[in-house]
């Protein structure tokens, strides 16, 4: 079983390593990726990606367009503390070491990709050779000094690249971590050609970075629903919220961000008085 270990991806962090495996139980082709990234190994999150043979196709192509590259076809992002084979590393060196595992079995817990009639085209058409790994920090600048957002992707091409958001808070702790895959990303911005364009993309969320819960729909008196419409958008409402307390939160303007988590709806994100970070509801176009 090989292993690829990349230390020192995109920016300079403390704790950065990742690892990539052949995802044996899906068959030829098939892989998995684990990338940590933290200021510490304490603090790090880990992005876990698993990939099928063959790129994704535009969203303006035919579905089975034959493309090289390694589309992702599930992520999942948490913090090391969360991954019991990961908490208990306490360098770089020490969470290279135990990331093959931790990638592992998580491959092992995935549901098995449905394999598509050109299968062997697919895998014929090969990897991409490149690199779209970028990154930045930007300031949470509603919720105040210190509160960032750490934003980065990891790919050999910038469609099928990996993207994270990872909301620190003053002391660097992990508050709140998203992924999407790149060709989500370059729908909602323009064609990810560069680095750059990837880069622009990523920290297109600064436009946000102001936002409060002030600008959330009001929840009328009389909706029994858990579903706002205001103008062109509607909003689900997350449990446990009520009207009482929705309309509170509204009220309190908490610093709030809204990440896209796909194609159909967004992530509203809030800063709660106890400082943790949930999503209070989803927003769709109508």
């Amino acid at each position: 079983m090989g292993l690829l270990f990349s230390p020192g991806i995109a920016q300079a962090a403390e704790c950065s390593t990742k690892v990539n495996l052949p995802w044996e139980t899906a068959g030829p082709g098939y892989s998995g990726d684990a990338l940590v990234r933290g200021p510490s190994c304490a603090d790090a999150v880990v992005l876990f990606v698993a990939r099928r043979p063959g790129g994704e196709p535009k969203f303006d192509e035919a579905p089975d367009t034959v493309l090289p590259g390694n589309a992702p076809v599930a992520l999942e992002i948490t913090p090391v503390a969360n991954v019991s084979a990961l908490a208990n590393a306490g360098d770089a060196a020490a969470m290279t070491k135990a990331l093959p595992a931790a990638l592992g079995a998580w491959l092992r817990a995935q549901a098995m990709p449905q394999k598509p009639t050109n299968r062997a085209a697919l895998i014929a058409a090969g990897p991409t050779k490149g690199d779209c790994s970028v990154s930045d920090t930007l300031p949470w600048t509603a919720a105040g000094r210190g509160y960032h957002i750490d934003v980065f992707s990891d790919g050999t091409d910038c469609l099928n690249a990996a993207t994270a958001l990872v909301i620190r808070a003053p002391d660097g702790r992990p508050l709140y971590s998203a992924a999407t895959p790149g060709f989500i990303v370059e729908i909602y911005h323009s064609a990810l050609g560069t680095r750059a364009d990837m880069k622009k993309a990523l920290a297109g969320i600064e436009t946000m970075t102001e936002d409060t819960t002030g600008r959330l729909p009001e929840w009328p008196d009389g909706l029994t629903e858990r579903e706002i419409t205001q103008g062109d958008f509607t909003t689900t409402v997350a449990e446990p919220f009520d009207r009482t307390s929705w309309n509170a939160l509204r009220e309190a303007q908490r610093p709030m961000l809204a990440v896209d988590p796909g194609i159909e709806s967004v992530s509203l994100v809030v800063l709660m008085p106890d400082g943790r970070v949930v999503e209070v509801g989803r927003s769709r176009q109508n």
